[in-house]
Formats: C-alpha cells, sequence, structure tokens
C-alpha cells in the first residue's frame, strides 16, 4: 500500500510514535510519503527534523501546497492528516483529530 503522512499536527503530535509506525511499514514493502505543506526553503530542516523524530525511511518528501495532487500523481491508498478534508478532497483520508488526544504540553 502506499501512505501519505502530514508532518504539522499530526507527526509532530506524537513522533516517536509515527516514527515507529512510518519505519514498520517501509520495513513491510510500503511506500511512505511525507506531504507537507512547508515551503522548500525548509527543505533541509524539514528533513533533519525527521531524522530528529526517528523518521530514518520514507519513500519521498513532498513539499507541496496541493497534497490532493500530490496523492493523486503517486496513487496514495491512505493520508494521514490533522485536515484529510481540506487537503485531500478526492481521497479516503484518516483525520488524526479523532485518533488521538491532544497531549498536554
Amino acid at each position: 500500500m502506499k501512505f501519505a503522512f502530514d508532518i504539522d499536527e499530526t507527526i509532530t503530535e506524537a513522533p516517536e510514535e509515527f516514527a515507529a509506525i512510518i519505519n514498520a511499514l517501509m520495513d513491510a514493502g510500503h511506500e511512505v510519503h511525507i506531504i507537507t505543506f512547508r515551503t522548500e526553503l525548509h527543505k533541509e530542516q524539514t528533513e533533519k527534523e525527521l531524522r530528529d523524530y526517528g523518521i530514518l525511511k520514507y519513500t519521498q518528501l513532498h513539499i507541496t501546497g496541493d497534497k490532493d495532487k500530490i496523492c493523486m500523481e503517486h496513487d496514495i491508498d491512505m493520508a494521514i492528516d490533522d485536515d484529510c478534508l481540506y487537503h485531500y478532497p478526492n481521497f479516503w483520508g484518516f483525520n488524526l483529530e479523532f485518533a488521538l488526544p491532544k497531549r498536554k504540553k
């Protein structure tokens, strides 16, 4: 299967858990696309942040303003994002806000 994961307000809410999930998916032979609404100016910082979270393996990092288009181009099966209804109108997605309780900071 092909998965898409958002960073901000998704991976950042539970980085250790998402690192374990993403690394396990990659080890099992699935594709994992990291899709973020950040700008290309922040690409190196974003890659470092993913490494710091323990996300060492992924198929591709996409920095884009059109997450839906990226999913269509790469035949993504499932997107995990904090706002799937907005970013992925043409896909079945998993809205994170219904899955994880807000962590106390």
